[in-house]
Parts: C-alpha cells; structure tokens; sequence
C-alpha cells in the first residue's frame, strides 16, 4: 500500500472553513425603490386615455421589470381592503392606459344622446429586480371620464318624423356613429363597437312602449351582440334582416366607446325607428342615362314609355344604376333587352338578372337604320320588388332633301320702331335680323324662306324629324352666360347642354328620386345631325356657352372661367382645391359633351372677365387650380371692359376677310362704340390656359380637329385674349358622308362665337359664302337669278 498524504486533507479543510466564513458575511439584498413619476393629480377627474410615467432604483442590482395593477372603485373611492386583480408585469417606464369610464353620472349631455360616464381608479407600481425581489408599491387614485357615443340612422331616413317607414321583408338598416372626443361634441371619432335590436311592437303595446321597454335591462336578450364599428365590409355600420313576416316594429341602434360607455338614451327618430314591414307599390330607383337623351328616372315597373328621335345608323348606348337603401332595400339585379314584347318571358331580355358590378353598368351601343326600337331595363331588389324604364326609339334617316335651314334663335328688339337706330345700336330689329341672315344665303340655289327659315320665337320645337330633312344647317342664337330662366334660354339650349353621362347618383339623397311622367323628350338633335353627317353652322351672341348646365346643385358655386369643358361640366363640380381626382382624370365626365367632343372645345372662355366668374386665384377653401392671376385682366370697371371685348376680328384662317363692327353700332354715340364697350365674345381653347403656362389639366395644342378662324382684336394689344380664337372649324366629322343623302360630302362644321349681324355684312357675306360654297359645295344661283 501506498503512503497517504495527509497535507491535501487538511488543505481542503481550510478551504471549505474560508468559504463558509465568506458566506456568513455577505450583505443581505436590498429590496427596490419604485416612484410615480408623472399621471393625473391625486382625485382629479380627467381623460380616460392616459399616459402613466413611472421609474425605480436598486441600490444592489438592477431593476427587471415592473408590475402594474388597477382597480376600478366601485364607490368612488379607494377601498385597500377590496379583492385586488393579478399584477401585469412591464418593462417600459411608461404607457398609454385606457381606463373605463362606464358608470352613467349625467344623461343630460351637450346632444341628446350624449351622457357623461366616469369611474374611479386606483393604479398602482412596483418594481421586481433580479433576484425577483419587490418593492413596495405606490398608488395615484383619479377619476376617468368620458362623453358617451350616438349614433344616426341614415336607412331607412328620418324625413318622416314618428311615420313608420314602409320597409320590405328583408330590409338593410343603414346607421353612422359618433364618439366626441374628450368632452368636445364638435370632435369626434368613430366609437369602439354597435348593438342593435329589432322588436315586434305587438309584443309591447304599441311603439313609444317599446322603445321605453328597450331602454330597460329586461331587453338585453333583444339586443344583438356588440359588434366592432369598424368590421369587414361595413358589418359593423348595417345590418341586412332576415326574411320578416308583415307587421310594425321598431328598430334601435346603440354605441360603445374604448371606455365603455353606452349610449344612455334611445331618440326617435334618430337612433329608434319606427318601421312597416309590408308589400311595396313601388321598387329602387333606376336611373338611366344616355348622351342624345338625358336622364330618366323611375321607381316602379309601371313607369310611362319615354319616347325619343334618333337619328338612323348613330351608335346609341345606355347606362343603368339603381339604389333602394333609401327604404331599406338592396338592388339584387338588373336585366335589359331591345324590343321585348313580354317582360315575363325570361327568353326575351338581352341578359338575365345580373348584380351590378361597381356602381354602374353600360350596354353596348347599337345601330338602327329604320323603324321603332324600344330599350327595356329593369331592376329588382332583394324582396322582389322590381323597376322599369322603356325607352321607345324612333329611328329617324337624314334624306336631305333641301340644301340649308336657317333657325333664327336670337333674342331681338321687338318694341315699337324697334331697331339699331331705337336701341342706339343695342338690338337688331326682328326686320333687321332677318334681313341680314337673308343677304348672307341670298346666293345660295333654291333657298325658300318661307319654308327654310324657322323662327324660335313662334316654334318653341323643331323635331330631328325636320332638320332630317336638310344637308345643312345654320343656327343663329342669343344668350348670355347668367341666364337662368328656362324661358329666357334660346332653343339651342335645350339641345346641346350638359347631361350628364354618369349613372352614379349625384347625391344620396338622388336616391329616392323619380321622374314624374315620361313621354316625348327632345335629344340633342343637333350632336345627331352631325353625326349622322349633316353639317352646322352655330353663330350668335355666347352661343357654346348653352352647353353649361342651368340646373346645378343647390349650394354649388357659378361657373368661373375659363372653364374646362372635359372636368368641370357635371352639376356640382366645383373649380376650387388641387384639380380633379385622378379617378375623374381618368374617366372624364365630359368627354360626351357636345363642346367637348362634337365641337373639339377644350376651354372656353370670355373677352372680358368680371371678378364674379373670373376664375382667380382664391384663398382658403375657395382657392381654385389653374388660376388665371398674371394672365388675365379680371374686374368690374368700365374701362376693362370697353378695353378687352371684342372691336374686330382679324383672319386666322386666310380664306376669310377682316371683321369690323357696323357703324350702326360702333359710331359716335353708339352703344359700341370705342369709348364704351365692345362684343363680349366667346374665346375657345386658348394658348394662355394650356400645359407649360396655366393649367396642366389642358394638352399644350389644341386637337387636330380645332381649327381657328377668326382672332380677337380689342383696344388693349397686351391683354392674353388679344389674337385668340373667336371662331373655329369643328373637324369632329369631317370625314363622314351622310348615307341617304343624294350627293352629300365630307366637310366641317363652323362655330362664331360672335353675333356676326353686328358686323360689316359686306366683310361678313364672303366668309360666310365660303362656308356655304366652297366648303359645303352647296350651289349658287345661276348669275341671272341673283
């Protein structure tokens, strides 16, 4: 055996002895200090969001994290004894905290549905360090407070009062909620979650008792579960019933905040509705637009026949829309067809009930060479309950046969000795006027007047059925851009203004609109006739101004100009903020419009500009794009005007002759003469409102088929309108030869936008013979007969 060594025993001894004396000695851990660093006031009340800042220390270590608790006082105070939640543990040094504030204080608030809901709170923290040793906590104790939620039924409306509103048997309930802010009722957010009820009034005793019952704890088996405000697909803003049996009801909406609060009162109208169930007479409401015919607007498939004249082989579309939110219904389908004979007979329609895809829908175009042809369209809702809208066609062949009409549309002197020497060069004489247009056709081969001249002022309507029967056609009007009369617009107005290709309804409150009779309307017969190739002459005092709608919205601002004739034609538009959505820049809604397309008008503007439809710059809210400021000279004094309207017309068009203003009206004393004014004449598509210098909305040329003629000339040689177009060539069709008349040719149009009777007629006659002549190749009389 070996020999131990027994030093290596007692070495480990000492060792083992050393250690146990350095553990006896250690310092005992210390536990954490924890402060409340910033939070409300102790009992103040406030906010029920609040920010919450809170540090600590440990003086042998470091700090883990934090643990929080809160309590919610049910007395108002501060109970240490009360049952206390679990702990949360935190590591920040501060957080945002939504306290509830969910106990009714005062339900009479700054709105009617408004309450004041509060609650106490105790919060505390402490802090846990390494060792998972904790300090002792401190509180802070305050009060949260809150204005509670409302909410407005927006379907079925409130227009009725406490009328029930007849609804179908699967209705859609429509609300929009609001949470004031703080304590503010003007600023507001959307609320955390709704509820609703829908309750049989029989069960009840009628409708004010069960609203009241509805307002008890007893109903809350009646209230469907709260639903978050902001779910998928609007779930949490309306609500489609199930298949309802016949009967009255009443349904309530309510709303909860982040804090808990509930609207406190049930209001009718506005969060209780009372509400029939029960067969309609009436369905959605169809609205069907086309470019010749407008709009049509129906509510039932019992809807009179609207009849229209088209001219033949003209493409003709129609677009549909239709809404039934307005008594709670939704739109499941709709169908069209051409000449269906029995609406019942599903074989019959073009296609079969189809939902709407997006807002709208557009049916191909079609062409028709002869006959009558009825477009038929109807829609259904969701409970069965359907609208029609027919539209009877009668197709109409340009034969003709007569060379030109000429419609006298102009607005004369009609008072006794009337005339240029009456009215001091104002007004043309109905003698007068007639007289001039007679001198400028009195070469053209087989012109009657008896027969080819219109007057509007006896004939309120000329059918497509007689200018059908003309190559040509010159239309004389006046107006003026602030008239809104209907029986103070000319004729041509009722042709070619604005409507509006859109399908989408306006405004919500379109919605329940209808027309209330169908019948005969009169389409744009002029867009028809070009088109079907029959070439215009449009002349006159502000005569393509006719395109702007005298029917604008209700609050909307007057047209300013220039104006964009592709954007800012819809009613309602207004010419102020950063320029059009790029959905609308994309889809224009005046890219039909017969400026725009039949005429090849992108803007249009005025000689002279007052401040009241200068389109200035602006400030604020009213501050519009492409403002004219630096380019224009815009204001109401005398000496503006007299400078910047129009005195002559210089040629752009070299086939045609300088214009002077007759003496009868330009003379010495005459009304227009240098020292008082000139012709307020339109301007079109000028180079100072294009892209590169005022509006980027507006291509930097005009298109090809825009073709000057004339450029104004005024006192002022600086003014930006100085030189610019006053009258063009319209190109839109030159190339179409209309098909069923015997020798027609290909030409353009022309547009003045100039009374020319106020001109020299022997600088007038020549361009207008070229027009007539050499462009429409119409025939002259023989030297003899002139």
């Amino acid at each position: 055996m070996r020999n131990f060594d027994w030093r290596w025993v007692w070495l480990a001894a000492l060792a083992l002895t050393a250690c146990e004396e350095i553990q006896d000695n250690k310092v005992p851990d210390k536990a954490p200090i924890v402060w409340l660093a910033a939070g409300p006031p102790e009992g103040s009340t406030g906010t029920y969001s609040v920010e919450l800042f809170w540090g600590g220390w440990d003086p042998d270590g470091e700090i883990s994290h934090y643990e929080y608790l809160i309590t919610d006082n049910v007395n108002g105070i501060y109970d240490p004894n009360a049952k206390k939640g679990p702990w949360t543990p935190v590591v920040s040094n501060d957080s945002l905290f939504i306290f509830t504030a969910d106990s009714l204080v005062d339900d009479e608030g700054p709105l009617p549905q408004v309450g004041v809901f509060q609650r106490s709170h105790t919060f505390f923290i402490r802090a846990v360090d390494e060792t998972n040793l904790r300090s002792s906590a401190v509180h802070r104790s305050f009060t949260a407070r809150t204005l509670s939620p409302w909410v407005q039924v927006k379907t079925p409306s409130d227009d009725l009062g406490l009328t029930p509103a007849a609804m179908p048997p699967i209705s859609t309930f429509i609300w929009q909620a609001f949470d004031p802010v703080d304590t503010s009722p003007e600023n507001d957010q959307d609320p955390d979650s709704v509820q609703w009820a829908l309750v049989d009034v029989d069960q009840h005793g009628g409708y004010r008792s069960t609203v009241e019952y509805l307002s008890t704890p007893e109903s809350a088996k009646d209230w469907f579960p709260w639903s978050w405000y902001r779910a998928p697909l609007d779930s949490g803003k309306s609500w489609t019933t199930p298949p309802l049996d016949f009967g009255n009801y009443v349904f309530a909406v309510r709303a909860k905040d982040e804090a808990g609060a509930v609207t406190p009162v049930l209001e009718e109208p506005v969060n209780a509705r009372r509400i029939k169930i029960e067969a309609r007479i009436s369905g959605p409401t169809l609205q069907v637009t086309n470019e010749f015919v407008g709009k049509i607007l129906a509510a039932s498939c019992d809807f009179p026949v609207t009849i229209a004249d088209i001219a033949a082989n003209v493409p003709v579309s129609f677009a549909m829309s239709a809404c039934a939110k307005h008594y709670g219904g939704t739109v499941s389908g709709y169908r069209y067809g051409w000449d269906i004979i029995d609406p019942l007979d599903p074989d019959q329609w073009e296609i079969d009930y189809t939902p709407f895809v997006g807002s709208f829908a557009t049916t191909p175009p079609r062409k028709f060479n002869f006959g009558t042809h009825t477009f038929t369209c109807e829609v259904i809702d969701n409970s069965g309950f359907c609208s029609r809208v027919e539209v009877k066609l009668n197709i109409v062949r340009f034969s003709g046969e007569r060379n030109l009409i000429l419609v006298d549309d102009y607005k004369v002197d009609e008072g006794p000795g009337a005339g240029w020497q009456t009215s001091n060069g104002g007004l043309p004489s109905d003698t007068e006027h007639d007289a001039f247009w007679l001198d400028m056709v009195s070469n053209l081969d087989g012109f009657d007047p008896g027969v080819d001249m219109i007057a509007t002022s006896l004939d309120r309507e000329i059918p497509l059925t007689t200018l059908a029967g003309y190559k040509n056609i010159v239309w004389n009007a006046y107006s003026v851009v602030n008239i809104t009369d209907p029986s103070e617009l000319p004729l041509l107005y009722t042709f070619i203004h604005y409507r509006s290709k859109s399908a989408e309804f306006a405004t919500e409150s379109a919605c329940g609109e209808s027309s209330d009779v169908g019948g005969k309307v009169l389409p744009n017969a002029i867009a028809l006739a070009m088109q079907a190739g029959v070439h215009v002459m449009i002349a006159g005092h502000q005569p393509v101004q006719n395109v702007l709608p005298r029917q604008r919205e209700q609050n909307a601002a007057p047209f300013r100009f220039p104006i964009l004739l592709l954007y800012e034609l819809e009613p309602g538009v207004e010419q102020t903020g950063s320029g059009p959505e790029p959905e609308m820049v994309k889809h224009p809604p005046g890219d039909e419009s017969f400026a725009y397309r039949d005429l090849c008008v992108e803007v249009l503007d005025f000689a002279w500009l007052n401040i009241q439809r200068a389109r200035s710059e602006g400030t604020g809210s009213n501050r519009r794009y492409c403002a004219i400021n630096g380019w224009r000279t815009f204001d109401n004094s005398l000496e503006t005007r007299r400078d910047m309207t129009m005195r002559a017309a210089d040629p752009i068009d070299l086939a045609f002759d300088r214009l002077e203003l007759r003496p009868d009206v330009a003379n010495n004393g005459r009304q227009y003469h240098e020292s008082q004014q000139g012709i307020d004449a339109e301007v079109y598509n000028p180079r100072y409102f294009r892209a590169g210098t005022a509006c980027r909305y507006v291509a930097a040329v005009p298109p090809p088929c825009f073709e000057p003629i004339y450029g104004l000339v005024c006192l002022n040689t600086q003014e930006a309108t100085y030189g610019e177009p006053v009258a063009f060539w319209t190109g839109a069709y030159r190339d179409v030869i209309a098909e069923d008349i015997v020798g027609a040719v290909a030409a353009r149009s022309v547009v003045f936008g100039f009374p020319p009777v106020y001109f020299n007629p022997a600088q007038v006659k020549p361009g207008i013979e070229y027009v007539l002549f050499d462009e429409w190749q119409l025939p002259r009389k023989p030297l003899s007969a002139r």
